[in-house]
């Protein structure tokens, strides 16, 4: 499985559901099956990954592991903890909490704090580096259920990791995983009226109704300001559809269930849904759908049973009720069917099968 994902796609992104979920653990695993392949290969993270101890709980966590001729884009400081092992490929124009990014080259296995950018647009802008250096093969840590990781306007495609710390029962942590499935794995239009809404509501950062010949700009940015005139319009007029420049939380999500209409939502994209599951249902109850202009190729989802917290759930159990509501998506415990992995101390390991 860790083969076919690593030589699938040019780029692939790494989300956890929850924190402690054992998304590094899955970076990890995929970096060591790149290697194995020779596959030319760069990391980077949006937001903060690879501390020694979780700045939450204080618990050891597992390093980022790096191998030779891998490409790391992080902080240039972090860099300097491990000076013999890097080679200097660039300093980039952007910059972190803790320096300025650079590009450097491993010239050994190693191990490396990913300190990354934080926007979508400068990992899109990493990425052509890491391509100029050579890179056939980028992977993107969605550090602290950074979803944004995931967009399909990032990577090609995404790995997310469900692990037991997302709830203390099994069916919480199912019912939570069902949904932010749900939410990841958002349909695509194919309404052109939708489609040229969603790409007006991109292109002038306002929301943009359609109507059933008329599609309309209005002043609103999102449905968090202006609400009541934007209310008026709604509840008077034929639409049948809103495409938001932004994010859809739940609080907007709620307005628009309270006009009681069957109300079509475009997106950007599936990580702009900050929806419950709970509401989405309630949205479709009513006759109305959230569907994306681009979307998320999810490639798998990698299970964790064991929490850091003290509890864990039967490994063959939670996979059988993960692939049940996974649509399809493989499932996958990188711990105990995939070869050799590296423990908390870095060193590589048989794996249980």
């Amino acid at each position: 499985m860790l083969r076919r994902l690593v030589t699938g796609d040019p780029s692939l992104a790494v989300i956890g559901l929850s924190k402690n979920a054992g998304k590094t653990t899955v970076f990890n695993a995929l970096g060591m099956e790149a290697s194995h392949q020779g596959i030319s290969t760069a990391m980077v993270s949006i937001g903060v990954d690879g501390e020694e101890r979780d700045v939450w709980s204080g618990r050891e966590k597992p390093p980022v592991r790096v191998y030779r001729g891998f490409l790391v884009a992080t902080a240039s400081p972090l860099f300097e903890e491990r000076p013999g092992d890097w080679e200097i490929q660039g300093v980039t124009p952007f910059t972190s909490a803790l320096g300025p990014i650079a590009i450097a080259r491993a010239m050994r296995d190693t191990r490396v704090k990913l300190a990354g950018v934080t926007t979508v647009g400068r990992v899109q802008e990493l990425e052509v580096l890491f391509r100029q250096h050579g890179a056939k093969l980028i992977l993107v840590d969605g550090a602290y259920d950074r979803r944004a990781a995931a967009s399909p306007l990032v990577t090609r495609a995404a790995v997310c990791v469900v692990g037991a710390s997302l709830g203390t029962s099994l069916d919480e942590v199912i019912e939570k995983a069902r949904g932010a499935i749900r939410l990841l794995t958002l349909p695509t239009t194919t309404d052109p009226s939708m489609i040229q809404a969603v790409e007006k509501a991109c292109a002038e950062g306002k929301v943009v109704g359609v109507g059933k010949d008329t599609i309309t700009v209005f002043p609103n940015r999102s449905l968090l300001v202006g609400w009541e005139e934007l209310r008026e319009r709604l509840a008077c007029d034929e639409w049948r559809g809103l495409a938001l420049p932004g994010a859809l939380t739940d609080t907007a999500l709620e307005r628009l269930i309270s006009l009681r209409k069957p109300l079509s939502i475009g997106l950007v994209e599936p990580t702009r849904c900050f929806a419950s599951w709970s509401g989405m249902r309630r949205m479709a109850r009513l006759g109305g759908e959230i569907t994306c202009l681009h979307a998320l190729v999810l490639r798998a989802i990698a299970m964790n049973p064991v929490s850091p917290e003290g509890w864990s759930f039967d490994p063959a159990e939670m996979k059988e009720k993960i692939e049940q509501v996974c649509q399809g998506i493989p499932v996958v415990d990188v711990l105990r069917h995939d070869r050799t992995l590296p423990d908390q101390n870095g060193q590589e390991h048989q794996e249980r099968r």
